[in-house]
């Protein structure tokens, strides 16, 4: 069946707010550190929730790294400062931390290119994020001084490290004291070293960091007359938090109680399985729990995967813009239904940023959402426009307004509808390849090169049309419907790392921004003139080797295609 617009009108209006708020002032008793008791404690009544609507409950446990930040404070010019450290820092030493500041300022690159920070600590405008703490560790700084564009200071993890470290990214982790203040007490220490330029000043941070055991909470929501070898749809959302954090990420959690709730009168409809899985280690594992989880489960998730569904901080006050929610491309077109059904906005298509537990693009899986709904008008120094309170001990229940609880909601049992109960998988896969036609054109190599660029685009060229083709089928059976989702998932399994990472499949990268087809980048790098035939030699062997590799992927793509009968 294709599924009728009513059915989903007939699942959002079954959407209550009321559970969604009762379950918002279970979460708001307790602060859902990673690994910690009340963490377990409040995971434990989302898996009773979940055991009581007849859902098949799994409770893991694996060994994360975590990075518990605690107190912390700054001595500057003879008066003690209020600040906050942050996960993954490193602690100052008892008697805390002196060295002289350099005022960086907005912090590029060429600002810490500039000056010699080693030994240093570091002045810097704004928040405290995985690329300034790659930044200082590279400069040789000793510490960091982050000025809040306001009074609040925003918990944050320093870590570029995706997930837990290992043997060859522990050596990425940062290697510096850093604490956050107030913008008034950060310009006050600015206007002073414009006067006495050599200023020390000392850090106090205390930061509690090793392994530790962190939970995932895993739900399965069985169809009841699937397909023998139907896949599954994951729906995700992380667990820990900083302080109560009602809005991030208890309001996602309530989502996905209220859609589970609402879904058991359907099973017998359903074409496709669905899993939930609430993480721990997001906040201060930087995605550990979503991490060891793909890597643990990578086979299954490869087979098995069509769709990862992340969720956070639905219902946040004043969060009333959803143009910006990202999606693949792949899934631009449900996204934007959804959202101007439930909203009548329009999505421009935002593409996935390197955050929201995103940690199976290595697999292959696309994935939609993340943060749906935030403010208008950006929060000023915070990297997520999602409210002041964002990260704050005044992340609360009264920030969360519970009409737009509602409406993010049922978004998203808008997008599980037509992902669980469609005939057919609604992945626009040709899109996604017309996007990677277009960053192809937009490439050009020097004449000495021996890319071969025209073999790519026309490899891709001929996988869109191919993909065009092969959507444009109705599979008359369910057997066959079945044959056709898992092939457009067998060609995501190719296209997606594309899309997503740099290269290696079973590897995460950073936790660092990425550009559009990060593949793609030693091609784009060619593309800009050598400086001298060395670095043209060095630059075209690198770009070579990634134009192999997309070659390849693209032909077994469009192998795979013509295996399953396109030209019949």
């Amino acid at each position: 069946m294709n599924i009728k617009t009513d059915f989903l009108s007939r699942l959002a209006s079954d959407i209550a707010v009321e559970p969604m708020m009762k379950h918002l002032t279970e979460f708001s008793r307790w602060q859902k550190l990673a690994g910690t008791v009340e963490e377990a404690t409040s995971l434990e009544y989302v898996r009773q929730q979940l055991d009581e609507y007849g859902l098949k409950t799994t409770l893991l446990h694996h060994d994360a790294f975590i990075s518990l930040p605690e107190k912390a404070s700054l001595d500057f010019n003879g008066k003690r400062i209020t600040a906050i450290t942050h996960s993954m820092a490193i602690p100052s030493p008892e008697a805390g931390l002196t060295r002289t500041i350099i005022d960086l300022g907005k912090a590029t690159q060429a600002d810490f290119d500039a000056v010699d920070l080693r030994d240093k600590i570091a002045l810097i405008n704004g928040m405290a994020t995985p690329e300034m703490a790659k930044r200082c560790r590279l400069a040789g700084a000793a510490g960091q001084i982050h000025i809040s564009t306001n009074h609040n200071l925003h918990e944050m993890c320093l870590s570029p490290v995706w997930g837990n470290p290992d043997v060859e990214t522990t050596q990425e982790l940062p290697t510096t004291c850093a604490i956050t203040v107030s913008n008034e007490d950060g310009q006050a220490i600015r206007a002073q070293l414009s006067k006495q330029p050599e200023l020390e000043a000392t850090i106090h941070a205390k930061v509690d960091t090793g392994w530790r055991k962190t939970p995932i909470l895993v739900a399965d929501l069985r169809a009841e007359n699937a397909a023998k070898d139907a896949p599954f749809v994951m729906f995700s959302g992380h667990h820990d938090t900083w302080y109560e954090g009602v809005m991030d990420n208890g309001s996602a959690n309530a989502t996905m109680l209220e859609i589970a709730r609402c879904l058991i009168p359907h099973l017998s409809e359903m074409q496709r399985h669905l899993r939930l899985c609430f993480w721990s280690g997001h906040s201060q594992g930087r995605y550990s729990g979503s991490a060891w989880f793909a890597d643990h489960h990578w086979h299954e998730l490869e087979r098995d995967c069509a769709v990862h569904v992340n969720v956070d901080s639905t219902g946040g006050k004043g969060n009333t813009l959803l143009s910006l929610a990202p999606a693949a491309t792949e899934l631009c077109a449900l996204a934007g239904e959804a959202i101007s059904v439930h909203s009548g906005q329009e999505h421009h298509g935002a593409r996935s940023a390197r955050n929201s537990d995103q940690s199976f693009w290595g697999i292959g899986i696309p994935s939609i959402f993340g943060i749906l709904s935030c403010q208008p008008v950006e929060t000023p120094g915070v990297r997520n426009a999602l409210g002041w309170w964002w990260h704050t001990p005044h992340d609360k229940i009264e920030h969360i307004d519970p009409e737009l609880l509602l409406r993010d909601t049922r978004v998203y049992s808008h997008i599980l509808g037509r992902l669980l109960f469609e005939d057919l998988l609604p992945l626009d896969v040709s899109a996604q390849v017309g996007d990677l036609v277009t960053q192809l054109n937009e490439i050009t190599l020097p004449s000495e090169s021996t890319v071969p660029l025209k073999a790519l685009i026309a490899e891709a060229e001929t996988l869109k049309a191919a993909l065009s083709v092969f959507q444009g089928k109705t599979p008359q059976d369910a057997h066959a419907r079945v044959r056709r989702d898992r092939t457009l998932m067998c060609v995501s399994r190719y296209l997606v790392p594309l899309d997503y990472t740099k290269g290696d499949r079973h590897r995460h990268d950073q936790a660092l921004p990425l550009p559009k087809w990060p593949s793609l980048e030693p091609l784009r790098c060619l593309s800009t003139p050598p400086q001298n035939p060395t670095a043209f030699h060095l630059h075209n062997g690198m770009a070579i080797r990634c134009a192999n590799r997309i070659l390849s992927d693209l032909r077994q793509a469009n192998s795979l295609l013509h295996s399953e009968g396109l030209d019949e």
